[in-house]
């Protein structure tokens, strides 16, 4: 019962992290593209743009899932090995039930809000 409690609030720490990262992708995407149809012409620099987006994304995941071999979605939890090397998911030595959804979604409305004023343009 005490994991339930651990993971309280995390899935909607996961939905704002990643609405975070589509939204930085997408604002320095446009602004990638836009640099590169200056340099290279609209066509060409889109064709240039997309082929670096899917080698970094390529080797971004590659190295993500192969370090270790212990990817974890969850940072309530660790894999270890028992005595017969066999691995095993247990609980990890985190205080429970701590996670500041509310901190956190201020911290990235103020982070969206900056880079719209700054430099984005992507929303407003």
């Amino acid at each position: 019962m005490e994991y339930a409690t651990q993971s309280k609030g995390q899935g909607v720490i996961s939905l704002m992290t990643a609405g975070l990262g589509l939204y930085f992708t997408a604002a320095m995407w446009t602004e990638f593209n836009s640099a590169l149809g200056t340099v290279f012409g609209a066509a060409p620099g889109i064709i240039f743009g997309t082929i670096v987006f899917l080698l970094y994304q390529s080797k971004k995941h590659e190295k993500e899932f192969t370090q270790g071999g212990n990817y974890l979605t969850s940072e309530g939890t660790a894999i270890t090995r028992d005595s017969e090397g066999r691995l095993q998911q247990v609980e990890s030595t985190i205080e429970k039930g701590r996670n500041p959804t509310f901190l956190i979604a201020g911290l990235y409305f103020v982070l969206i809000v900056l880079s719209e004023i700054s430099w984005s343009n992507l929303l407003f």
